[in-house]
């Protein structure tokens, strides 16, 4: 049961994480008049270009920002370890 539930929230997160992230490269495409492939780059480096662009959007997006990298520190730093 406890291996259904957990497959079940990587899939629905993937999911939405993936939904996230094209929405906004649409909207960067559409803002800078561009099309998707020139404002999409492969890899890690994609985290650093479209998630601050969406929270730079956010009211409060100062604080949403530090949380946002503060979580990745932490994910690096998880990585490292382990």
């Amino acid at each position: 049961r406890d291996a259904l539930l957990t497959t079940s929230v990587n899939c629905v997160t993937s999911f939405f994480s993936g939904f996230v992230i094209f929405s906004v490269l649409g909207y960067m495409a559409n803002k800078h008049q561009v099309s998707i492939e020139d404002v999409a780059t492969e890899g890690a480096g994609l985290v650093f270009i479209i998630y601050p662009e969406a929270i730079a959007t956010l009211p409060g997006s100062t604080f949403w920002a530090i949380l946002f990298f503060i979580m990745l520190l932490t994910l690096g730093i998880d990585s490292a370890v382990s």
